[in-house]
């Protein structure tokens, strides 16, 4: 028994190293923010188009099934409307646009039939850059000289400040193989972790959401 399973190894080894491949991916994608009502502020988003690239490897692990970790690159961008008029006599409103850098790694297994393919798995992200920028105005019907006044400032700050850098969600996927060993791939991604955990209880949550769209190409084969 154990000399089988060790032959079923070396076989399954043998053959993901035979025909292991590289590939490119570049591509669009619309990213928006999930909210909830937190108890301070209502808010939501609206998708915007970013851009990806990325690295994969394809490792065979049966003839249909393969194994597919990916480095990538993405550019995410979204708008971000929050409301609060909880006093009756104060209104708070801020309206910004979110440019998210992020590192992602999605480890998934791929099913392949004829040209066609599915994937699922997981991926982990790092937040490593980008800014927020965008007007917050206060209103108010009693001003200091009791006339109603109104008072707005520019936001301009690093995405990074005061959200989370790492996130971690599940990933799906279809894809069909063309000649010439490109490739067409649609994808979505929910994060699972809150981007701006420290605020959740008073600006209710913010999650990530991606749809991307790309083209690849097989890079080298290994024989």
């Amino acid at each position: 028994m154990t000399r089988f399973l060790l032959l079923l190894g070396s076989s399954l080894l043998v053959t993901g190293t035979a025909q292991a491949q590289f590939g490119l991916r570049v591509g669009g994608s619309l990213s928006q923010l999930h909210t909830t009502t937190g108890t301070n502020l209502y808010s939501r988003s609206s998708a915007q188009l970013g851009y990806q690239v990325g690295v994969t490897y394809q490792l065979p692990l049966t003839a249909w099934l393969a194994l597919v970790p990916e480095l990538q690159y993405s550019d995410e961008r979204t708008t971000l409307s929050e409301a609060n008029y909880t006093l009756p006599d104060l209104s708070f409103n801020a309206e910004s646009r979110l440019r998210l850098h992020y590192l992602n790694v999605p480890v998934l297994v791929r099913a392949t039939l004829g040209p066609v393919y599915i994937e699922v798995g997981p991926q982990a992200s790092c937040l490593v850059g980008g800014r927020q920028t965008g007007t917050t105005t206060a209103a108010s019907v009693w001003g200091p000289n009791g006339q109603p006044y109104t008072d707005s400032h520019l936001i301009d700050q690093p995405i990074t400040q005061g959200n989370q850098r790492f996130d971690v969600g599940p990933c799906v996927g279809v894809g069909a193989k063309l000649p010439a060993g490109l490739g067409l791939s649609v994808r979505a991604y929910r994060g699972l972790r809150t981007l701006n955990q420290e605020r959740q209880f008073l600006d209710g949550e913010h999650q990530r959401q991606t749809l991307q769209a790309s083209l690849t190409y097989q890079l080298l084969t290994h024989k």
